[in-house]
């Protein structure tokens, strides 16, 4: 288990307590965030310690580890505006993303960006859970349902969402294409701020269309 978990400028830093007859301790440094990470590292530590691989190699091999693509994934940054690409498709993915985002950056304004893509967050099994994944983030936006030709009274709700999401104190708007999330990301953006797209698919390669909107005109 861990303990002493703290977020540092995008690392979780963190004491691996191990208990097996006796017990050890293992400083870590992660260059990840997120609580999620942590549970992910103590298994992959449990999995070492088990295998016999000593506490130097398992501490270095964390430390180094950069994550997996499409997990909080920077894809570029453009006047001042970090965009990254992320996986997340049901609402303890969306949750646990926005909140090690923000733990790892308290003082920065987060967009979410979230197409409704997969089978299941098409759908409104996840309506409520959806409602409140989102506590992470500033500035939410919501992209049209992918799976369109669901029955209304299966599809989720996008209106229903972002009417949630604003009486929770969320600014959250749902535009109608692509191209109106870039340009609402474009009108209101700042430096400094951290844009994640979530989607289990390729979100219609909006990743680049909003780097190349973002970046300031070359000089002539």
């Amino acid at each position: 288990y861990a303990e002493n978990v703290t977020a540092v400028e995008g690392q979780m830093r963190f004491d691996c307590v191990r208990v097996n007859g006796s017990i050890s301790r293992l400083a870590v440094t992660l260059n990840l965030p997120g609580r999620h990470n942590v549970l992910n590292a103590l298994a992959a530590i449990a999995v070492a310690t088990e295998v016999g691989i000593d506490d130097v190699r398992i501490r270095e091999a964390l430390r180094r580890f950069a994550g997996v693509k499409r997990r909080l994934e920077v894809v570029g940054v453009a006047d001042g505006v970090t965009v990254y690409d992320d996986f997340a498709h049901h609402p303890t993915a969306v949750a646990e993303t926005l909140n090690g985002l923000r733990a790892a950056n308290p003082s920065a304004r987060i967009w979410a960006v979230f197409e409704p893509r997969s089978a299941s967050s098409c759908r409104r099994v996840f309506q409520d859970d959806f409602a409140r994944a989102f506590g992470g983030a500033d500035r939410v936006l919501i992209a049209p349902v992918f799976r369109s030709t669901l029955p209304e009274h299966e599809r989720l709700s996008v209106p229903q969402l972002i009417a949630d999401l604003n009486d929770a104190g969320q600014q959250a708007t749902a535009p109608a294409s692509l191209d109106e999330i870039v340009d609402a990301v474009v009108a209101g953006h700042r430096p400094g701020d951290l844009v994640v797209l979530m989607s289990n698919g390729g979100f219609g390669g909006i990743h680049k269309r909003l780097l190349a909107a973002l970046a300031p005109p070359a000089p002539r």
